[in-house]
């Protein structure tokens, strides 16, 4: 065989790994995108990407670590959801007895809140102005307080 042949056939298998090769690199790039939008809570996107996904070269067990991704944040997403619904109704609760001058009342009610979800900045920075206030029903020790 002459020399252009096998530069030829050499040629032929370069272009076939070009090719193939990034299209698994593109894979990865786009199981990397779709499960950083679900992180984000996009969870129509993410989907999104998961069905073009499906219509590409990609495994099963790609496919399905990708769903598991998505489900996993989803259920976040959902959790954080809720979280800040709960948090604006239990915030202007409180601040609804502060305005009474309720604050024992305040003070159950933001409990009730972090015991469920847990304290945050905000949370710390609304028990600190109520306990600036009155105690309604005052401490029969008032050294324990401090």
């Amino acid at each position: 065989m002459r020399l252009r042949w096998w530069l030829l056939a050499l040629a032929i298998l370069w272009l076939a790994w070009m090719l193939t090769k990034p299209l698994e690199a593109r894979i990865e790039r786009r199981m990397a995108s779709a499960i950083a939008l679900a992180k984000e809570c996009k969870p129509r996107q993410a989907q999104d990407e998961l069905i073009a996904l499906r219509k590409t070269r990609a495994t099963k067990e790609q496919l399905r670590r990708v769903q598991d991704a998505l489900n996993t944040a989803a259920a976040a997403c959902t959790r954080a959801e809720r979280r800040r619904s709960d948090w604006r109704e239990a915030s202007s609760t409180v601040e609804r007895l502060l305005r009474a001058s309720r604050h024992d009342a305040a003070r159950t009610r933001l409990a009730t809140f972090t015991r469920r979800w847990g304290e945050d900045a905000a949370t710390r920075a609304l028990k600190e102005r109520i306990d600036a206030g009155p105690r309604e029903r005052p401490l029969a020790d008032p050294t324990r307080n401090e």
